[in-house]
């Protein structure tokens, strides 16, 4: 009676298992400005584009890590929110690029970009970020950080489930 109980019990946690597997979920695929890239002056509106159509609910948002004053030298902010706004971009057919625009002339330095990207097809969700640099060099330790800086993971079912209330609380 135990050992049947324990093979069916093993049977459902390993279709729990197979479906997370399976889930489609939206992937990073590309960005503007890219990970780990320095480019000359900070950009307008930052863009991410994933594998899957995303709902609505999906973000993004911009963080300033460090400005350059006007000498030149760094200083730390700690992750100031620099976007003004992000949606899914109304330019992209297929829905699987989320925008968010920046500050009026944002000041250079580096910037971290943060993403929760839920897959319209099943609401699976996934999270990442990357950081950039305008007008400065990205320091060594960030693009030892993932691949250039990029970081990207599943929510699991119970984040899951709390991160869709707690998104649906903010409406």
């Amino acid at each position: 009676m135990v050992r049947t109980f324990l093979i069916g019990l093993g049977l459902i946690m390993s279709l729990f298992g197979l479906n997370d597997i399976f889930t489609t979920r939206a992937c990073f695929v590309s960005s503007n400005p890219q990970p780990g890239k320095s480019i000359y002056a900070p950009p307008t509106a930052v863009t991410v584009t994933f594998s899957e159509e995303l709902t609505p609910q999906s973000t993004i948002s911009v963080v300033s890590t460090v400005k350059l004053n006007s000498s030149g030298e760094p200083i730390y902010s700690g992750g100031e929110k620099v976007s003004t706004s992000s949606a899914i971009d109304i330019y992209d057919p297929k829905h699987r690029t989320l925008k968010a625009i920046l500050m009026l002339e944002p000041p250079s330095g580096l910037y971290r970009v943060d993403w929760t990207a839920i897959a319209a097809k099943n609401e699976a969700g996934r999270f990442g970020s990357y950081y950039y640099a305008a007008g400065m060099a990205i320091p060594d330790h960030i693009l030892r950080e993932g691949k250039n800086s990029l970081r990207e993971e599943d929510i699991n079912y119970f984040d899951e489930i709390n991160c869709l209330k707690a998104l649906s609380l903010q409406v």
